[in-house]
């Protein structure tokens, strides 16, 4: 990912707006891959997160090594991905970050319809914050919410750590930072 905490003003504003210019094209692509019969439907509610995540979490565990996709904005394409074999590489392909960031695009989707007038920021708090520069959801009250660093984080127990993450686990955190903006 890239170090927004030591980025200059101008590539903070450069990556946000990228961020924000790619979440449509992540949801089509979501969409895209969930158009079959029996797949998790994407109708925006807090609900349909937990088939969405359950899809992710099985699909996020392969690795696909052969084939190569285009990078987010948010990943540094210096820093080498899985498949590239290079020691120090990412813990994830260009196909798992994909991923990563086409389920985190319609998490954001999800809480945007859920919280009137959220909209996304870029951080800026104190100046050894290590959020400082990256994009986030505003949503009125507290700390903006790191969308994205949600669902990275849930994927990176998966991958690394092989560890069990529950199903509700995007929903379960929606509803708590519903509960706290009550």
């Amino acid at each position: 990912m890239w170090d927004t905490m030591n980025a200059s003003r101008e590539k903070r504003k450069e990556l946000h707006e990228a961020y924000v210019r790619e979440l449509e094209p992540a949801l089509a692509r979501l969409r895209l891959r969930l158009s079959g019969p029996g797949d998790p439907q994407l109708d925006g509610s807090i609900e349909s997160l937990d088939a969405v995540n359950e899809w992710f979490l099985t699909l996020i565990k392969e690795r696909h090594d052969t084939e190569t996709v285009d990078l987010p904005s948010w990943w540094n394409p210096a820093r080498p991905t899985a498949e590239s074999g290079v020691p120090g590489s990412g813990p994830f392909t260009s196909s798992q970050l994909a991923l990563i960031d086409d389920v985190q695009a319609y998490l954001g989707e999800v809480l945007i319809a859920a919280i009137p007038g959220a909209h996304w920021v870029i951080y800026k708090g104190s100046k050894r914050d290590f959020r400082n520069g990256l994009t986030m959801l505003e949503v009125g009250r507290g700390l903006p919410l790191p969308v994205r660093d949600v669902v990275y984080k849930e994927a990176v127990g998966v991958v690394r750590s092989g560890r069990e993450v529950a199903v509700d686990l995007l929903s379960s955190w929606v509803r708590e930072e519903l509960a706290a903006l009550a």
